[in-house]
């Protein structure tokens, strides 16, 4: 289905806005339900850490890497954690992979529910524990055989699942031609903000989607990802 790139990445946002918005450290464990449904509900399993409310460093300019998929690489903040999530959520003893753990304790939820969640996702990037208004801030990428949406249906996904479009536009990349939307969500407790690049990279549609507390900081994000993307 042409829409379904949107889906993977919105279900990571929302897991990981509970982990940046989540405070109650009385809550119980997460529930036998869906990994997503889990992790959005659980409360964060760094809960205790201060939470303070700050601006991540997001000044780019001297302090960047460069993170790859099979389809695409662009830049990211130098200090975040990358997880290659193909490799990471592999096999049968994935849940004791020391990546799978860590990422797992993060979000709050079991590593059973991590793998579930996490296994078709291509790239995990997030923010070495800083948060943008409560959220913890990353990055992920999914990637299908198909063309890039058009605009409507893009719309038209994104509202099913209960998001407010702020903005929607084509743009030009280095990889490829894109799609660029902007979004809110309303999840855990706040909202996260977050853009989806839709990218057309020689028939494979690849959608890196960036999450923030903060329309800046989704902003600056997203705007280094686009002015830093080629095709691998």
């Amino acid at each position: 289905m042409r829409l379904r790139p949107f889906l993977a990445p919105v279900a990571l946002c929302l897991a990981l806005v509970a982990t940046g918005c989540s405070s109650d450290d009385s809550a119980d464990g997460p529930s036998e339900s869906s990994p997503e449904t889990s992790a959005a509900s659980s409360p964060s399993a760094s809960a205790s850490e201060p939470s303070e409310t700050s601006e991540p460093d997001t000044d780019t300019e001297t302090d960047t890497q460069e993170v790859a998929t099979d389809q695409v690489a662009f830049d990211v903040p130098g200090s975040w954690v990358t997880v290659d999530a193909a490799e990471a959520f592999s096999g049968d003893d994935a849940t004791e992979d020391p990546v799978v753990q860590d990422l797992a304790e993060r979000l709050g939820v079991t590593p059973e529910q991590a793998v579930q969640t996490f296994a078709q996702m291509d790239l995990i990037v997030t923010s070495d524990g800083e948060r943008d208004a409560g959220v913890l801030t990353n990055l992920n990428v999914v990637h299908v055989p198909g063309a890039l949406p058009t605009e409507s249906a893009a719309r038209a996904e994104l509202k099913q699942i209960g998001a407010t479009i702020t903005s929607i536009e084509a743009v030009e990349t280095g990889a490829g031609d894109a799609l660029r939307v902007a979004y809110t969500l309303e999840a855990g407790g706040g909202q996260v903000r977050s853009q989806a690049l839709a990218v057309d990279v020689d028939g494979q549609l690849v959608t890196i989607t960036v999450t923030a507390g903060t329309e800046t900081t989704s902003d600056e994000l997203t705007d280094l990802v686009l002015d830093s993307l080629t095709a691998a």
